[in-house]
């Protein structure tokens, strides 16, 4: 299926044919997962904010272009004494569970007779999964002690689904959409996988794995014509 879609999205790129207008705009986006991904997790929820950028053809009613997202699953804040040999102030330790996902898009917008303009899509890209920690003096330290990435891992994955669009006006309409999300297996850190060893002075990682598979519901503006 990623082949064909990558086929379909590089040939109507390649099409010598004039825009009839660009679009763009963002969504909130919510994930509940499903599968493997919630034995693995426990329902763990995926909250993200993505960015979208698509070019209409003139000669059909479909859409191509490229949406990112960025979130964050997971924070968890510690209050440590132990963390340096002959150390004993107390320092926070910040660790984040991020979410980077960058996706091709290709979108078919069916002809009806309504304001309402309903579209199904198709996705291919990566989701990279990054686990990033900090260690400050107080929260309104400027500048930590030391901060570095706990493990990094990224893997292809393809979406499908589709939404409704209202108009707002002339050329703002408000995006409500739902996609599924399948792909290859991917290794994450989620919120308690790391606890610091004191005797030892390291981290211990318990790190799971799974495929992406989740369902995402997103609410958001997409503004047409943006140059006209």
């Amino acid at each position: 299926m990623g082949r064909y879609f990558a086929l379909v999205f590089f040939f109507l790129i390649a099409q010598k044919t004039s825009a009839q207008f660009f679009l763009a705009g963002g969504n909130f986006n919510g994930s509940v997962p499903l599968g493997k991904l919630k034995t693995e997790t426990e329902s763990l929820f995926f909250p993200t904010i993505s960015g979208i950028f698509l070019y209409e053809f003139q000669s059909a009613p479909i859409q191509v272009g490229l949406e990112l997202g960025y979130g964050i699953y997971g924070s968890k804040m510690e209050r440590r004494k132990d963390l340096y040999p002959g150390f004993s102030d107390e320092l926070r330790l910040r660790r984040n569970n991020n979410l980077a996902t960058g996706m091709a898009v290709i979108r078919f917008l069916p002809a009806v007779n309504t304001k309402i303009t309903p579209f199904f899509e198709a996705q291919m890209g990566t989701n990279y999964l990054y686990t990033r920690y900090k260690i400050r003096e107080t929260i309104l330290a400027e500048e930590s002690i030391e901060s570095d990435k706990d493990f990094e891992d990224w893997a292809l994955a393809y979406r499908i689904g589709g939404g409704l669009q209202f108009p707002i006006d002339e050329f703002l309409k408000l995006e409500f959409r739902a996609t599924y999300q399948d792909g290859n297996s991917v290794r994450f850190l989620q919120k308690g996988d790391v606890t610091y060893l004191p005797d030892e002075g390291v981290f211990d990682y318990n790190f799971r794995r799974s495929p992406l598979q989740y369902m995402t519901f997103s609410i958001g503006l997409i503004y047409y014509d943006l140059f006209h």
